[in-house]
């Protein structure tokens, strides 16, 4: 059974009113691919809920307070230097037509996520704070601050120091958080220091103060360390089922100390977790911020939505994906891989390759059923007749329109387009020469002997099978061998001595200007 109707099947035991699946993201920077394996694992997970009848939610949460710690390396350093420290919901969008920042690089990952059919509430933690749902937490944490360190020195082993609060102050002296020090609460307020040189990216303005840590419409006062934030996020919204990359999910991680916080400061049920491991390109994890990595709307310019999706649903949770577009072997392999899953799916076998595939199906509604047959309610698309490396060499042929559209092979166009242009190696490139090939010279008296006969039966010539073995059959009449004979049809019309199946070249071409060809190729 396939991972996430295994988690539904166990989740349904439980019988709670409502699963509530949750998912977050500082949109630091333009969001990578890498960032799309959780939001496709949470939507796999929300969809085989409702496919088990349990009634559930799903909600991707932006961390848009956080603030801005690093500024990318395709954005202006100068421009940006001075709001290091901020909240990315005060930072300036990188273009007009956004409210900030945050906004701008949020939005364009949610575009290339919709666009995998993953399809959750949005929810913004500046709304979650000034809406007033992050209060009761934040004051349990303030009220228990000493469990909360006490939390920090169990599993970092490190003391922490007496006056340290879990909660950070959006300075009213220079509006930056990542300065600001709480060192005390009176049940009321917070007191806190902005000190100038409390970190040695960006500067503290020395103001110091005391505040109420409750935000409200009237704005956003602070925030808690991300850690403890995650347990409160998961009370305030009512999470039941979150999960999250290794890094997070390790023994004395991330999620342990958010566990604690939520069992001992808030009690409340910590979400069912679901640990999967990163995507990497070459073996490299990516970054946002720093600018590492494919961005993940430029992945859509190299994969259609569902094979990218599918590379994410078919991969066991705890295996990495390491996906490298630039290793030419890896995209014609993965398309093949979409379409031998397909086969199962479209033979009607009950097997998980079939449910890999139909949960690869894009789709704004949720499945039906398992073995429903059909993926929110709309037809699958049929699968092309060709393989994709046979489709990168009819896109460098002329005259084979016809024939893709007839293999039903239309839509993977622009993306065999983009793998031949960027990432096929230089023997699956070619293009017909205008005039003959200097490489013709070289051809021997039996190879030209074979291109002036091939120019004389090429102009009745309509079936690309029988051709091939006309042509074939050829060589073999003139003591040739099948090598020597293909060398020299793909030397006269590409300058190459390789190249894709010579029949079906041949016939891609205007059949007068291949007849020239070969007779001007046979005497030069």
């Amino acid at each position: 059974m396939f991972w996430a109707d295994q988690i539904a099947q166990k989740l349904k035991e439980r019988k709670l009113p409502l699963e509530w699946v949750d998912d977050m993201k500082t949109p630091s920077g333009r969001i990578h691919v890498g960032s799309l394996r959780g939001v496709v694992v949470h939507d796999l997970a929300y969809k085989a809920l409702l496919d088990a009848g349990v009634k559930a939610h799903y909600t991707w949460v932006f961390e848009d307070h956080d603030p801005m710690d690093d500024i990318p390396s395709y954005l202006d350093k100068d421009k940006y230097e001075q709001y290091l420290g901020m909240p990315l919901f005060k930072v300036p969008s990188p273009e007009i037509g956004f409210k900030n920042y945050a906004e701008y690089y949020s939005l364009e990952f949610q575009k290339v996520f919709n666009k995998l059919g993953c399809n959750p509430e949005i929810l913004w933690t500046s709304k979650l704070y000034t809406s007033g749902r992050m209060n009761d937490g934040i004051k349990k944490v303030l009220d228990n601050a000493q469990a909360v360190r006490e939390i920090y020195t169990e599993l970092y082993k490190k003391e922490v120091a007496r006056d340290w609060y879990p909660f950070q102050v959006y300075c009213e002296g220079c509006g930056k958080v990542s300065t600001s020090r709480v060192y005390d609460w009176d049940g009321e307020k917070v007191h806190y220091r902005c000190p100038i040189d409390a970190v040695d990216w960006t500067k503290g303005c020395g103001h110091e103060g005391k505040v109420s840590p409750f935000s409200d419409e009237k704005g956003l006062r602070g925030k808690m360390p991300w850690k403890v934030e995650w347990a409160v996020k998961w009370m305030a919204i009512g999470v039941t089922v979150e999960g999250a990359g290794k890094d997070h999910m390790s023994r004395g991680g991330s999620h342990d100390l958010a566990s604690l916080v939520c069992e001992r400061i808030l009690k409340y049920p910590v979400p069912y977790p679901i640990p999967y491991e990163f995507l990497l390109i070459g073996g490299k994890k990516m970054s946002s911020s720093k600018g590492r990595g494919f961005s993940a709307s430029g992945m859509l310019d190299i994969l259609p939505p569902e094979i990218l999706r599918f590379l994410m649903v078919k991969t066991r949770l705890n295996l990495a994906i390491n996906f490298d577009p630039t290793d030419p072997e890896i995209i014609p392999k993965l398309f093949d891989e979409y379409a031998e899953y397909g086969q199962h799916y479209f033979e009607k076998v009950n097997d998980d390759y079939a449910r890999v595939f139909e949960l690869s199906q894009i789709s704004t509604r949720p499945p039906l059923t398992a073995s429903s047959g059909a993926v929110g309610q709309e037809e699958v698309k049929p699968l092309p007749n060709i393989r994709f490396s046979t489709l990168t060499q009819w896109i460098q042929m002329p005259n084979l329109v016809q024939e893709i559209e007839k293999e039903g092979a239309k839509s993977w166009v622009q993306y065999a387009k983009h793998w031949v242009e960027n990432f096929a190696p230089e023997k699956d490139r070619f293009a017909v020469q205008e005039i003959l090939p200097e490489e013709t010279r070289n051809l021997t008296v039996k190879q030209k002997e074979y291109l002036g006969k091939i120019a004389e039966i090429v102009i009745d010539a309509t079936d690309a099978e029988k051709f091939q073995a006309e042509i074939y059959g050829l060589s073999q009449s003139l003591d040739l061998s099948t090598k020597e004979a293909f060398q020299a049809i793909y030397i006269a019309l590409i300058g190459k001595p390789y190249g894709p199946k010579a029949a079906w070249l041949i016939l891609s071409l205007d059949k007068k200007f291949v007849s020239d060809r070969f007779k001007q190729a046979s005497v030069v």
